[in-house]
């Protein structure tokens, strides 16, 4: 993790819990706004690797696990701005 002109550049790969891990981060930190990347890999290939090596479509999962969060927390919690951006 750097940090540059006050905000934080989080490169993670290889990891088990990539989504975990940032989705945690966005909650403790609370970011104005969360950018990740996104793959053109094939969805069928990304899911095999999500179940066999638990890697994949970071972005999307981290949105899932937010919004699975944010379901039981209150309206007025703060709650980042999500871009999804691709090549």
């Amino acid at each position: 993790m750097t940090q540059e002109d006050g905000q934080y550049l989080v490169d993670a790969s290889q990891a088990v819990a990539i989504a975990n891990a940032v989705a945690y981060l966005s909650v403790a930190m609370q970011p104005a706004s969360l950018y990740m990347g996104l793959s053109r890999q094939n969805l069928m290939r990304q899911s095999v690797r999500y179940f066999l090596l638990g890697e994949g479509e970071v972005g999307l999962m981290v949105y899932t696990i937010l919004q699975h969060f944010w379901e039981q927390m209150p309206e007025d919690d703060v709650r980042p701005c999500i871009f999804l951006m691709s090549d």
